[in-house]
């Protein structure tokens, strides 16, 4: 038993060297950014920027949040505000930032019937745009910045170092609840991923409007179930690169996060790149299930030393493989998250495991995507095929 054994923790083991690699690679990275990162006064005219925002119902500290949007110390910007009709409860909150803001301005995109509501809003954004703007921004209506973010987000189209920059958000549990915190790691480590190999992913992205324009963005949008990885593919497929910026992370507080919205949350994020990216999809399941189960061996068998029914050879390599784990955590922690108390992380580390392992191969089984009362029946590219309100059928979802 002890020699079968032995070699399945050893081969288990050697299949997270690629996780550990993986996540400390995009740590080295983020550490570096922030070394390297220094704040500056442009010394160019700045470009016209619009700022689109979709919005879908009304969250705690709403018009806060927005709030840090409109007072960006950035001369030339706009706003917009897009909801899909009067009826959407935000639509008070926008109207009343519109008389606020000159700056601010509220689009009704009407109902999606042949993608998703998000990417609809978007569009319908884009097609509003005012002439003179050379710069779009896309940024989700739960993350607030700090004034300087829009500054120092676009500094680099704006000196056209590059054409596309994107940014990742650090989730706020308030309070830290055991799943506001597993989703915060979560969402730690797209950011490491995302730096280690760019992609829009959340957050919010900027784009020089001739290089949307160019890709013919609306097109595909239209006919899609998501918009940051479409848009990352169309870029990758037309050779443009896209520059993560671990700098200016946005912030998105979670009020009273529960099991069952972190686990909504968590299957988004699985089953989006299952239809626009299944490569990504598989090469992460593997990683991770490979992961959960090194972790759930480790610690039966680190455990059955205590008892004297595995070798102690086998006890202290498992205790071993557990306490690097848990380095690695700290580290992540340390860098990318202290604003998260560590005695509420680490506690959080196994359940956020287990429950993307669950969610993981939750999402082998199933072809559609929940998404704010709408669900998606999605074929390949994240194209969707129809859609259907979730009220219409019984199925349950986290």
């Amino acid at each position: 038993m002890n020699s079968h054994l032995g070699d399945l923790i050893t081969w288990l083991l050697v299949w997270t060297i690629p996780v550990f690699l993986l996540l400390g690679s995009g740590l080295v990275k983020v550490f570096a950014a922030k070394r390297r990162h220094f704040r500056e006064e442009p010394k160019i005219p700045l470009p016209p920027i619009e700022i689109l925002v979709p919005l879908k119902g009304i969250f705690k500290d709403q018009q806060q949040i927005l709030f840090s949007l409109l007072e960006q110390r950035y001369n030339s910007y706009h706003v917009v505000f897009i909801l899909e009709s009067l009826d959407d409860p935000a639509n008070y909150v926008v109207d009343n930032l519109c008389r606020q803001y000159s700056h601010a301005r509220k689009v009704i995109s009407g109902t999606s019937k042949l993608c998703a509501q998000k990417n609809h809003n978007l569009v319908e954004g884009v097609r509003q745009l005012r002439p003179e703007t050379e710069i779009i921004v896309f940024c989700d209506s739960t993350n607030a910045a700090p004034q300087d973010w829009l500054m120092q987000f676009t500094e680099p189209l704006r000196k056209r170092s590059v054409e596309v920059r994107t940014t990742f958000r650090a989730f706020h549990p308030e309070p830290q609840t055991l799943a506001g915190v597993c989703q915060a790691i979560y969402g730690t480590l797209i950011l490491l991923i995302t730096t280690i190999v760019p992609k829009p992913w959340g957050g919010a992205t900027a784009i020089r409007r001739m290089t949307f324009d160019k890709l013919d963005v609306v097109e595909t949008w239209s006919k899609t179930v998501v918009d940051d990885l479409v848009l990352g593919n169309l870029l990758q497929r037309a050779g443009i690169k896209v520059a993560m910026d671990p700098c200016n992370i946005l912030k998105s507080p979670l009020k009273n996060q529960t099991t069952k919205g972190f686990l909504s949350y968590l299957d988004r994020q699985i089953m989006f790149p299952k239809f626009t990216n299944p490569l990504i999809w598989a090469m992460l399941m593997i990683l991770y299930l490979n992961l959960t189960l090194a972790v759930t061996v480790t610690i039966l068998s680190g455990s059955m030393s205590l008892f004297g029914l595995v070798s102690r050879e086998i006890g202290l390599m498992s205790v071993a493989f557990l306490l690097a784990l848990f380095v690695l955590a700290v580290m992540v922690w340390r860098i990318a998250a202290p604003h998260i108390s560590l005695k509420r992380w680490l506690p959080a580390i196994l359940p956020m495991i287990f429950l993307g392992a669950f969610i993981f191969i939750r999402s082998i089984f199933r072809n559609y995507i929940d998404w704010h009362g709408r669900t998606y029946w999605c074929g390949k590219g994240g194209t969707v095929l129809f859609v259907e309100s979730s009220s219409n059928n019984s199925r349950k979802t986290g």
